[in-house]
């Protein structure tokens, strides 16, 4: 029987890769020339479903370290904390699926917080990568604690900024939150289908922004995050990201799994907390996943630093020692708990 062409079609656009061109195309910018740190390079690895976008900064040679971002955020998120970072790190900061330069899933596949752990293997075998270190802001943060957990042997550090772990589901009111993710997803759906999003001007963009990440960004912030987050069309400018991103993900993540593969984590782990970031559950839940890190973890660190959900970015001098000093010299006093 011949396969039906629409997905044939399907397939030779989103399975088959559509190139055989390299799997990493790296565009150099125009200050390459000057430091390899402080002037990253963009970079693009090809998927099968399409391309993911990133920066890369420091030596190629250098300690390898994946950045992940937040939600509706991108590898800009990075811009102003890695200039401050160690020069001997090479950083690749990823666009993850959907944000940023990064292609968004095709039509009918929905976004699911687990495929952190496909993409990062895909990245990391993309760069020979074998073992290396991760820093994660919010979403960036809980997909890099979970693949930690699932893949202890490849990390060797893990840093978490205002979040430790996915947000937890629970057994009262998992169904009710699935049941609305469906029910987002098939409007934002037929939203795309319609047409592209009315544009709008860019003080709007800005106005957006700040309010949707409930003032932890500032106008400095956003323009560093528009760079590739904010795409100017006719009429004005659109953001870039999938809209399908709006709503939550179809995941499953109950305490109990998490806490699981917390203890299964070997890296040294900083965790630092903006005191004024939001809460996405209680103190002593979250600190109950921190403690469980302990099992196997070679050194834990816990830090809280003044500040807001975006500190790391519109304040990296907060948080940039306290980064550095712990990639550079990891205390040999494991499992020690660490306030300021």
């Amino acid at each position: 029987m011949a396969e039906d062409p629409k997905k044939l079609l399907f397939r030779l656009q989103h399975i088959i890769p559509q190139k055989l061109s390299p799997a990493v195309n790296v565009y150099p910018t125009e200050a390459t020339t000057s430091s390899l740190h402080d002037f990253p390079m963009d970079i693009e690895f090809q998927m099968t479903w399409g391309k993911v976008a990133a920066k890369t900064w420091g030596p190629p040679d250098g300690r390898p370290v994946f950045a992940l971002h937040g939600w509706l955020d991108n590898a800009g998120t990075f811009d102003t904390l890695i200039p401050l970072l160690p020069k001997s790190l090479r950083i690749v900061a990823v666009d993850t699926a959907g944000h940023g330069l990064s292609d968004h899933y095709p039509p009918d596949i929905a976004y699911n917080f687990f495929d952190c752990l496909v993409a990062i293997e895909r990245l990391a075998g993309l760069l020979k990568w074998k073992k290396f270190s991760l820093i994660g802001h919010s979403m960036g943060a809980a997909m890099s604690m979970l693949y930690a957990g699932v893949f202890p042997e490849k990390v060797d550090t893990l840093v978490c900024l205002d979040l430790a772990r996915a947000e937890v589901t629970r057994p009262e009111t998992v169904g009710l939150r699935l049941r609305k993710t469906v029910g987002k997803l098939l409007k934002y759906e037929a939203a795309i289908v319609a047409g592209p999003e009315k544009p709008f001007t860019y003080e709007v963009a800005i106005e957006k922004s700040i309010s949707g990440s409930f003032g932890s960004l500032n106008r400095n912030a956003c323009e560093l995050l528009f760079k590739r987050g904010l795409k100017q069309v006719d009429g004005g400018y659109v953001f870039r990201r999938d809209r399908r991103l709006m709503a939550a993900p179809l995941t499953l993540t109950p305490k109990e799994d998490q806490l699981a593969m917390a203890r299964e984590v070997t890296a040294n782990v900083l965790i630092i907390k903006f005191a004024q970031g939001p809460d996405f559950e209680s103190r002593d839940n979250f600190m109950e996943h921190v403690e469980n890190l302990k099992t196997k973890a070679k050194n834990v660190f816990f830090v809280e630093v003044d500040g807001t959900h975006h500190v790391h970015l519109t304040n990296p001098n907060r948080v940039a020692s306290i980064i550095s000093d712990f990639l550079n010299a990891p205390s040999s006093n494991p499992h020690t708990s660490v306030q300021s």
